[in-house]
């Protein structure tokens, strides 16, 4: 049942009738007293509206009352919407120079206030006709939205911590138990189904079981795949080999596909999860599962499924039947979410009342977790009751299987939070919604209410928050970006598709969709073309549904390139999200426009901005990053509403528009990564509302000082550049680094001048002392004699970087930073010794190091420990490039991981866990000493020696040895008997050794525990190694994975050449990058 949103829509057209641009609109074209009228009768209509919208789901008339309503209210909106544009340009062309002013045409204003003063009688009178209608369904008048207390949105705490999964112990120890039964044992791949109805906890289940240590020392290889929908075979196999990999996987044709899985899966004892399984077709199914079969004995599929045919066709044990959770769990699940603490006053007499609401929801856990967030801080008893009494409980069921106790958490939020939830539609089923985007798109919309003065941004947040925690939203993850997502439980996403079903719609080649001009959203999700095909969109069908949704507010093309030739008249738009080849003038027609993601996903490059882009004065948010363009045209001066841009990693962009001190909405430019970029612009420190400023470049002309920061609250991360331009101490203090508390990043870079050295670097440094909430600093290409000693003043620090700081001959006491994760010191010519200056004065110096990089310190020779004190204490990775004098290392206890590179001697360290050894040159005996201790090593890579003949042969020391990888020895022509004694050894690559012919001895024959075998580019091992044919064949046979790849020498030789540091930086995924360019290479 679709339904009407209006009261939050009236509520932004009222806010915008009293706008200071439009009210300077209506002044100079004498329509005051028309948008006065239309004012009037809306606020009139707003007084019923949340009584209309609550009787609307059982009243048909009144539901049809309320889109009339919505129709009108839309097309008044557009039309308020096309006055402030013009308002805005006529400030913006106040801004301009007569140039750029030229560009508008203003000759038109005329024509144009006739044009709509006709348009705005017209909709006065459809709304006139709207209003009287209301009389006859005997509205209520009622004040104000439902309101949320103010506490709800400052608790926040349980956002990532998943409220305790209660009763399902039992059934998880069930599951388990079958997993493991004797007669599983015995069958190649077993078939486990869970079914129950939709929100009983299915997934939650499969869940637990996956998560369980007892299944994870099983099964040697575990992977999920949500299925939900579409059974369709490929995309499934894509699907399990990307949650294998970790990484995207490109092949497209079936065949390769379902070899390639085999190779994963062949000899591994497996468990797979299928959630969320719809499909009943036998043939899909078998046609899936025959991809499978090629598992150790005791590989299992789990399914999860609401159909009972759907388990009877897959499942070969007894189908699992996940029962409703008992009175007394349920009660406990309901009191964990409504009750702030048991001890509360009235606690009791809520009770009664929640027992019976909760026997209602007859044991569904995602109905009960809905109503327990929704009475959270109700305590009246009238609420309560109103809950337990409502008439949904009695709605028949209309056969879309949801809930009722959903819809009634639903019916029970406020408006703008019913609106932002039901637009969550226009992403697919299982999706994972970036939280920013989602923001963004619905503050281009107008859901996001104002609150006074506060930001829009903030109240969307806390939109976000209570979403979450009313079970609306599930599974938010933080990224190590910051990035934040979320999903939907497919139940309360099929809520959301009910509810805005006209309003909304994500393309489905399958699917029928009712009228298209009442399509107000729309996600075509397709995949991308490459820019020949961009002259026609994928099919005339979706070309077609284009030109036909008219009034289409939001749009999201995933793969299709908008071009000038077939970008249909999308006037309406306020938010749109897709590929461009190249940006059509036509685009400037969007006058509506608020958010605009233009972001390359890497198929597409944007070259150029036409000017037609002032157009877009509404526009407040803006991506356009990893595009080719060179610089912004000068007219993108007019979005004075813009608050987001974001440019980052445009390499090509050299420049931004003079005059952006007139931007004064801009809160956040985003230039990160922008490399070519010569300045920024003048005057930024009008910028005053700006809080997020990737690169400053100083100059030493007016408006290119550093002090245009001093007024600037930034924070994120800050990189300024091109320092040796600040004149002195005062001038640096003028940046007013210190108070700037939000400041997390900052990098400091001086220019690279050869020969020069300023005396006044040490005090302009010194005068840039950050604030102390400072988590990362970069110093780099300073040329003072001393690093500053605030760095010790920065307690919260996680990461330093020094770099080319040549002149300085000392490391400052950094030991005594007590948060310090990660530090990284490169090209310190003059650093002879780390001495027990580094260590500082603590009792436990480096108490949280755990990764410590040196890089190109010529002369450092020697590393001085300090006796009686805990040093480095959890220190894991240290990696050493380009320090020839070096010969010896102090003793880290807990050190896992040693990388020694492009040097040509070999430092040693006992009982490590990883070593890593590449780009020696002149080495051609491994060192006998090298592997002696290190009985823990569990991991050994070898890359890159081009002089070396032979290994040592103390490999048979390394008893718990997993995983060994030889790279680009190209020299080297035998792997010693050792091998055969590596009896844990479980992962063996060799690449790149031309001159190795065989195995020693028996082969591999004697490693038991081998799984994978990758051999790939070594030309006679390969031939000897050949699969039926080759003399080896018997020797490697038992291995349950083999992988051997061929390639052109010449050719890989060439590319390594081009493209050395992606195989430095990221070794077999830049060997399988050179891997699909060879198979494109070009004929000789």
């Amino acid at each position: 049942m679709a339904d009407v949103f209006v009261s939050s829509l009236v509520s932004t057209i009222l806010g915008n009738l009293n706008s200071l641009a439009l009210r300077e609109f209506e002044i100079a074209s004498n329509l005051e007293t028309d948008l006065q009228d239309l004012g009037s009768t809306l606020s009139t209509i707003q007084a019923v509206l949340q009584d209309a919208e609550q009787k609307q789901w059982r009243s048909e008339a009144v539901r049809n009352w309320l889109r009339k309503l919505k129709d009108i209210a839309y097309d008044a909106d557009d039309l308020l919407d096309e006055f402030a544009a013009k308002a805005f340009l006529w400030k913006a062309r106040e801004n301009m120079s007569s140039k750029v002013s030229d560009f508008f045409s203003f000759k038109n204003s005329t024509v144009f206030t006739f044009k709509k003063a006709h348009e705005l009688k017209q909709i006065r009178q459809r709304l006139d006709a709207v209003a009287e209608e209301k009389n006859k369904f005997h509205l209520t008048e009622k004040v104000g939205d439902l309101e949320i207390d103010d506490r709800e949105w400052r608790l926040t705490s349980s956002l990532v911590n998943e409220s305790e999964i209660l009763g399902r112990n039992e059934d998880k120890e069930n599951v388990i138990n079958g997993l493991f039964g004797s007669s599983l044992d015995q069958n190649d791949l077993s078939i486990y189904a869970i079914c129950g109805m939709g929100g009983l906890g299915k997934t939650t289940l499969a869940q637990l079981v996956f998560n369980d240590e007892r299944v994870e020392r099983g099964f040697g290889l575990r992977i999920w795949v949500c299925v939900s929908d579409a059974f369709e075979v490929r995309r499934l196999i894509k699907a399990v080999i990307e949650s294998i990999d970790g990484s995207p996987c490109d092949i497209k044709e079936l065949d390769p596909l379902q070899r390639y899985l085999q190779e994963k899966l062949r000899g591994k004892r497996f468990l797979l999860v299928l959630d969320d399984v719809w499909n009943e077709n036998y043939e899909k199914w078998d046609g899936f599962r025959n991809s499978l079969k090629v598992g150790a004995k005791g590989s299992v599929v789990i399914v999860t499924t609401r159909i009972e045919k759907v388990a009877l066709i897959m499942a070969t044990l007894p189908i699992y039947h996940l029962d409703y959770l008992s009175d007394e769990n349920s009660w406990l699940l309901f009191k964990q979410r409504s009750f702030l603490m048991e001890s509360e006053e009235g606690y009791s007499r809520l009770e009664r009342i929640g027992k019976q609401i909760v026997l209602k929801c007859g044991g569904v856990p995602l109905a009960v977790k809905a109503l327990g967030s929704m009475l959270r801080l109700k305590r009246r008893e009238s609420d309560w009751l109103s809950v337990k009494e409502s008439e949904i409980w009695e709605l028949p069921d209309d056969g879309s299987g949801i809930l009722p106790a959903l819809r009634l958490s639903y019916d029970n939020l406020p408006s703008y939070l019913r609106q932002c939830f039901a637009y969550c539609s226009i992403f697919p089923k299982d999706c994972e919604m970036d939280k920013s985007q989602l923001i963004e798109l619905w503050m281009a919309n107008g859901f996001v209410p104002s609150r006074g003065r506060r930001e829009l941004r903030e109240i969307g947040d806390e939109i976000f928050l209570e979403l979450t925690w009313r079970s609306f939203f599930q599974d938010v993850t933080e990224y190590h970006d910051g990035t934040v997502t979320c999903k939907m439980h497919d139940l309360v996403h099929d809520l959301a598709i009910s509810i805005m079903r006209f309003e909304c719609y994500m393309y489905d080649n399958n699917q029928s969709f009712g009228s298209p001009k009442q399509i107000r959203h729309l996600h075509i999700p397709i995949q991308p073309m490459p820019p020949s095909s961009y002259e026609r969109i994928h099919s005339d069908k979706q070309y077609n549904l284009l030109k036909s949704c008219s009034s289409v507010r939001s749009l999201i093309l995933g793969g299709i390139g908008l071009t000038e030739a077939n970008c249909p008249p999308l006037k309406h738009v306020r938010a749109l999200d897709c590929d461009m080849y190249q940006i059509p003038k036509s685009l400037g027609k969007m006058v509506h426009l608020r958010y605009l993601n233009l972001r390359d996903h890497g198929s597409i490059c944007i070259r150029r901005i036409p000017n037609s882009f002032c157009n877009l004065v509404h526009l407040t948010y803006l991506n356009l990053s990893y595009s080719r363009i060179k610089r912004l045209p000068q007219s993108a001066n007019c979005l004075l509403n813009l608050q987001i841009m974001k440019l980052s990693s445009c390499r090509y962009l050299c420049e931004l528009p003079q005059g952006m001190q007139h931007m004064r909405s801009l809160k956040c430019v985003d230039i990160s990564r922008c490399d070519s970029l010569e300045q920024t612009p003048p005057g930024i420190g009008h910028l005053t509302q700006l809080v997020e400023l990737s690169i400053f470049i100083v100059r030493k002309d007016h408006g290119y000082g550093i002090g245009e920061l001093k007024e600037l609250d930034l924070g994120k991360e800050l990189s300024l550049k091109e320092l040796d331009n600040v004149t002195g101490s005062t001038e640096a203090k003028s940046a007013n680094l210190i108070r700037k508390q939000n400041l997390r990043s900052l990098s400091l870079i001086w220019g690279k001048q050869a020969g020069e050295f300023p005396d006044n670097e040490e005090e302009v440094l010194s005068s840039l002392q950050p604030h102390y909430n400072l988590e990362y600093i970069r110093i780099s290409c300073y040329q003072g004699l001393r690093l500053p000693s605030w760095l010790i003043d920065l307690p919260n620090l996680v990461l330093v970087e020094l770099d080319q700081c040549k002149r300085c001959s000392h490391l400052p006491p950094l030991g005594e930073l007590p948060l310090l994760m990660v530090l990284k010191i490169k090209g310190m010519d003059a650093v002879k010794c780390i001495s027990s200056e580094f260590y500082g004065n603590g009792i436990n110096p480096f108490s949280s190091l755990e990764e410590l990089f040196f890089d190109s310190m010529p002369v450092l020779e020697t590393w001085k420990t300090v006796e009686g004190r805990g040093n480095f204490p959890r220190l894991q990775i240290l990696v050493f490039r380009k320090c020839p004098e070096l010969i010896e290392l102090p003793k880290f206890p807990t050190l896992k991981k040693l990388r020694i590179c492009e040097r040509e001697s070999v430092l040693f360290h006992p009982d490590l866990g990883s070593l890593k050894i590449h780009d020696l040159s002149g080495l051609t005996n491994f060192p006998s000493g090298l592997l002696q201790n290190q009985t823990h090593l569990e991991e050994l890579n070898i890359e890159s020696l081009p002089d070396l003949r032979s290994l040592s042969n103390h490999l048979d020391n390394l008893s718990v040895l997993k995983h060994l990888k030889i790279f680009s020895c190209h020299k080297l022509k035998d792997i010693p008997e050792a091998l055969q004694n590596l009896n844990a050894l479980e992962s063996l690559v060799l690449s790149g050794c031309d001159t190795l012919v065989s195995f020693p001895g028996n082969g591999l024959k004697s490693l038991t525990t081998l799984k994978n075998l990758d051999i790939r580019g070594c030309p006679h091992l390969e031939k000897w190694c050949k699969e039926g044919e080759g003399e080896g064949w018997p020797y490697i046979a038992h291995v349950p994975c083999i992988k051997i790849t061929a390639y052109d020498k010449a050719w890989y030789s060439k590319l390594r050449r081009s493209h050395g540091s992606l195989f430095t930086r990221f070794g077999d995924w830049a060997f399988g990058l050179a891997s699909k360019l060879l198979k494109c290479k070009p004929e000789s």
